[in-house]
Parts: C-alpha cells; sequence; structure tokens
C-alpha cells in the first residue's frame, strides 16, 4: 500500500512539474531533435525562439513547432518537456518530408495543342531549407527558369531569392470587346532575372522587397487561322521594362498534414518602371485573404478572396489581369479573359475519404466565383451578366503525406451561369 502510495505521489508531483513547465516561465537547460535525416539540427536551432540557458514557456515552444512545420522540408513536428536537475529540456520530435520534387504537368495550350511542365526541386537544400531548381515548359513556344531561394540566408530572420526565366506562351488579345470568342493570338515572351529579399519581421508576419529587370513583348503569331488578314494591321508592343514589389504576408495556420485550419492574407504592391503605350502598366495592386476551418477529423473547409486591381486603361488591350483555369477560375479554360482588374472568390469543402500510412484520397466541392474589368469600362461593370462567372463542380486529391507538395488535383468544374464551357483542371498541389 505504501509502495502504491509513493508511485501516485511521484506522479502527482511529475504531473505538476509538467504543468508548471507548460504554463509559467522555465529555464531552458538543452534541447533536442528527433527524427532528422536530412535537416540539421543546427539550422533548426538557429530559427528556433527557444534558446539553451534562457527562459521560455509551453507558448513559446508550440509556436517553434507551428514555425517548423511550415518549412517544406517538414511533414510534421511535436514537441515534449523534460524535466532535468538544474532545467528543463525540450525535445522537438520531427517528422521530415522528401524534399526532391520532379514535376510534371500536362494540358491543352490556347491553340489546343499538348502543352506540358516539366520541373525539378529541392525544396530543403543542404539540410537549411534552400529551395532551388527550374523547368522546363511547352505551350505552343518554349520556355524555361530557375531559381534559388535561402530564407535565411543573413540572419534567422532575413534571406534572399534570385530567379531567371525566359519564358513565351500563346496568349490570346481581345480587340472586340463584344465578340470575346474571336481573340487575336499572340507570342507573349516575358525574360529577365529577379532579385527578392525576405524578412521575417515576427512568427506571423513576413515581408518581401524584390526587384526585376526584363524584356515584355508581343508578337503576332504569323499562320495562324485566327490572325488571318491581321499582319501589319495590329500593334505588336514590345519594351525594357522593370518593376519594384513589395509584400506583405500574415500567417496563423495550424497544419496537420493535409488538414489547415486558420487565417492567412497576402498583400502585395507592383510597381512598374518604363513601357509606353500598349504596355504601360503603372501598377498592380492585389491581395488574397485565405481562411480554413476543420470540420469533425476528416473535414476541411477552405475559402479564398482574390483582389487585382491596375491602373485604367482606355487605349490598350494588352493589360495584365487574366481569367484562366489555373488561377482563378476552375472550368473556364486557358486565358479567357482579359483586364484591368478581378474578384474572385473560391469556396470549397475537402473531406478525406482514405487514409492509410502516408497515403490520402481527398475528394471535394467546390464553387468558384469571377469577375473582371475589361479595358476601357468602369469598374462596377465588371459584375454585370457577361463579365461574371460561376463554376461549381467535384474533383479529387492523392496526397503523399510525406513528400512536399505532393498532391495530385483533378477537378471539373460546371459554369452555372451559362457565359462559359465547361471543362477538366489538372495541376499539382492544392488549388489554394
Amino acid at each position: 500500500m505504501k509502495t502504491i502510495l509513493n508511485i501516485c505521489l511521484i506522479n502527482i508531483t511529475l504531473l505538476i512539474n509538467i504543468n508548471v513547465a507548460a504554463q509559467s516561465e522555465f529555464l531552458v537547460k538543452s534541447l533536442d531533435f528527433v527524427g532528422l535525416k536530412k535537416t540539421k539540427a543546427h539550422f533548426l536551432s538557429r530559427i528556433a525562439k527557444v534558446k539553451p540557458g534562457f527562459t521560455a514557456d509551453s507558448l513559446k515552444v508550440k509556436t517553434d513547432v507551428e514555425r517548423i512545420k511550415r518549412l517544406d522540408g517538414i511533414a510534421h513536428a511535436d514537441y515534449q518537456i523534460q524535466k532535468e536537475a538544474d532545467g528543463y529540456k525540450v525535445i522537438y520530435t520531427i517528422k521530415e518530408n522528401f524534399s526532391i520534387i520532379p514535376g510534371f504537368r500536362v494540358g491543352e495550350a490556347n491553340d489546343g495543342s499538348f502543352a506540358y511542365r516539366i520541373s525539378a526541386f529541392e525544396f530543403n537544400g543542404f539540410g537549411r531549407n534552400i529551395i532551388f531548381g527550374g523547368f522546363f515548359n511547352r505551350e505552343v513556344f518554349n520556355g524555361f527558369g530557375a531559381f534559388v531561394e535561402h530564407p535565411y540566408l543573413f540572419t534567422n530572420k532575413l534571406g534572399l531569392g534570385l530567379n531567371y526565366t525566359d519564358d513565351t506562351s500563346q496568349q490570346p488579345i481581345y480587340f472586340d470587346l463584344d465578340n470575346p470568342d474571336n481573340p487575336t493570338n499572340y507570342a507573349y515572351t516575358r525574360q529577365g532575372p529577379e532579385a527578392t529579399i525576405f524578412y521575417e519581421l515576427n512568427f506571423k508576419n513576413r515581408f518581401e522587397l524584390g526587384s526585376k529587370i526584363f524584356k515584355e513583348e508581343y508578337s503576332l503569331i504569323t499562320g495562324d487561322p485566327d490572325n488571318e488578314g491581321l499582319e501589319g494591321l495590329v500593334p505588336e508592343p514590345n519594351a525594357n521594362k522593370a518593376f519594384l514589389r513589395g509584400s506583405h504576408e500574415y500567417v496563423n495556420i495550424d497544419i496537420q498534414y493535409q488538414n489547415q485550419s486558420g487565417f492567412r492574407n497576402f498583400a502585395d504592391v507592383t510597381y512598374f518602371i518604363g513601357g509606353e503605350g500598349a504596355l504601360k502598366t503603372e501598377y498592380i495592386l492585389s491581395n488574397t485573404t485565405q481562411y480554413f476551418k476543420r470540420i469533425g477529423t476528416q473535414g476541411n473547409l477552405a475559402t479564398q478572396i482574390q483582389l487585382r486591381y491596375s491602373n485604367p486603361t482606355d487605349n490598350s488591350f494588352f493589360v495584365p489581369i487574366t481569367i484562366d483555369n489555373q488561377l482563378n477560375t476552375r472550368g473556364a479554360g486557358n486565358t479567357i479573359d482579359r483586364g484591368t482588374s478581378s474578384t474572385t472568390l473560391n469556396t470549397e469543402y475537402r473531406h478525406t475519404l482514405y487514409e492509410k500510412g502516408w497515403f490520402v484520397v481527398q475528394g471535394n466541392a467546390f464553387t468558384d466565383i469571377s469577375s473582371i474589368q475589361r479595358t476601357s469600362t468602369d469598374f462596377i461593370d465588371q459584375f454585370s451578366s457577361d463579365s461574371l462567372r460561376v463554376y461549381s463542380g467535384v474533383g479529387v486529391r492523392l496526397i503523399h503525406k510525406y513528400i512536399f507538395n505532393a498532391v495530385l488535383r483533378f477537378d471539373y468544374g460546371v459554369n452555372i451561369n451559362n457565359n462559359g464551357d465547361n471543362g477538366f483542371v489538372f495541376g499539382i498541389g492544392q488549388y489554394f
């Protein structure tokens, strides 16, 4: 009886110690990272806010766990706090993602031909969450890009990204607003380098400042039946340009493998230098707000509102904002409309249909609503019946829980308000 009583007292003491450690400040004697294979422990120690020799509390530990879970190379993280003779030991248990990801996307180009994109990216380079890789794209014409991004290059808050792209694709330009089904087809080229500085103010707030120097060119596609008789009669603008871009991201998201809950907002301002006449885009303002909510153990509600606005134009049809399958409206097709501002609402319910070990099958039902302000029209005109598009549909996701962004996405969207076609959308990663 005495032995049982002693055991109970010991257990109560341990519970009290753990509770004190969880609710009040305690001295951190040491950190330990369990389960690491590729990720370097000293990298995680560098970005963690809990430091040996300093006091911490459970909130700071949990914040570190969420910070680690957001890293591309990490699938999941958890923690334990253990009492030691002269302090506490914090143990982070890590499950890593497989982070070298080949990509292959297929689809239909704007001229109806076969289009594809091949890519390969490392999302946890050298075990320090460095991203590098590139892509080759064929969408009527060829394009390629190379990227490297080190979010914590200089300090645990300050990083740098560099990329170079040379991409050409077929783009429709809608000179006749009353006949959007009869566009003029151009080869659109954009090539040049870009540099971005990343700054993490705190756990929830992140800033970017970027600059790009590039050449922008629209060339009429000769031999295209839709362009017959237009040579020499329509503009073919080109310009050497640059832009400065600043953005702020607020993130308060809890990630549990394929499920998310919480709130995110991303605001972006781009100011352009150079470009005259038809290519005189002066600025683009963008804001994306996302909200996620868990429904029971298997459901996940996801909602996104996108707002984009550029300078009004009265004499140019080469405007930057588009309605597109992969960008904002599932089922609509490739670049079906262009304008100077747009409003998009995407909402979907995701439900885990099957989960076994690393593999997840997730179904979803969605509705996408989008509108666009065409050139030389008023802002309110984007909400007219011929500019507003409503698509609903269903889809399926095939998910590997331990490979970063390994989500194969298949959706079918049906036009609800009878001003567009129906269609399949295939992609990699969640739609948002």
